[in-house]
């Protein structure tokens, strides 16, 4: 089917159901929460597999595979909420449990909705990103282009309180100050093209033009792994 937009009611009833924070009124309500809320996740999915294989033949587009829970994992989060009120859609490669990997996401929840690419989160792997920032490696180059190219869109991630990379360029530093790094779209007022669907071009297109950005997060994650075999 089609993928025309989310559902406002499938919001609505997620929202509902974390507040009511309950196993009985989630299973009297799971096949709504299913129709209204997940299913335009499939549909979306659906549609735009073929543009994301475009940008990495590699990525997982197995629906089951790829779309948030509902019921949250509360074992190990201080926060035992049973269920969320946002879903969200990852394409990324295949991975071991636990393990982060660079990933294009779309999310949508009561209060916004938003897209983006994020990574750097492994072991080593901002350490080689500062290094290839260092020597304005062709890949960081090609990435920082991309990011300019989208300005409507955040370079974001955690900072270190203090420069982790004072030698590089002023301009670098948004990049070199980062525990790990990502770049999102965000729309916390006009929801109409999200759940009107118009929203999907112009995200596939910013997609594709980031995709040095997501290249230069598989390079520093590739580089970390190496970098790590090398001494066992």
């Amino acid at each position: 089917m089609e993928f025309t937009g989310f559902c406002p009611q499938g919001i609505d009833l997620l929202t509902e159901n974390q507040m009511m924070n309950s196993a009985a009124f989630y299973e009297e309500h799971k096949a709504q929460i299913k129709e209204l809320a997940v299913m335009p996740f499939y549909h979306l999915c659906h549609d735009i597999a073929a543009d994301m294989l475009a940008i990495d033949p590699a990525f997982v587009v197995t629906p089951s595979r790829m779309i948030s829970r509902v019921r949250r994992d509360t074992r190990f989060s201080k926060d035992k909420t049973l269920y969320r009120s946002n879903l969200w859609i990852y394409f990324r490669r295949p991975r071991e449990q636990f393990e982060d990997v660079p990933f294009y996401y779309m999310e949508i929840g009561p209060e916004f909705w938003r897209y983006g690419c994020w990574g750097g989160f492994g072991r080593g792997e901002m350490t080689q990103a500062r290094q290839m920032i260092l020597k304005e490696d062709v890949r960081f180059l090609s990435a920082y282009e991309a990011v300019q190219r989208v300005p409507e869109m955040k370079l974001t991630g955690e900072l270190y309180k203090r420069p982790k990379c004072p030698e590089a360029a002023e301009k670098y530093q948004p990049w070199a100050n980062r525990k790990y790094i990502g770049i999102d779209f965000t729309e916390t007022e006009d929801f109409a093209p999200a759940f009107n669907g118009s929203f999907v071009p112009e995200m596939l297109a910013r997609f594709q033009t980031l995709q040095p950005f997501y290249d230069f997060l598989c390079t520093i994650r590739e580089r970390a792994k190496k970098e790590q075999e090398g001494y066992r």
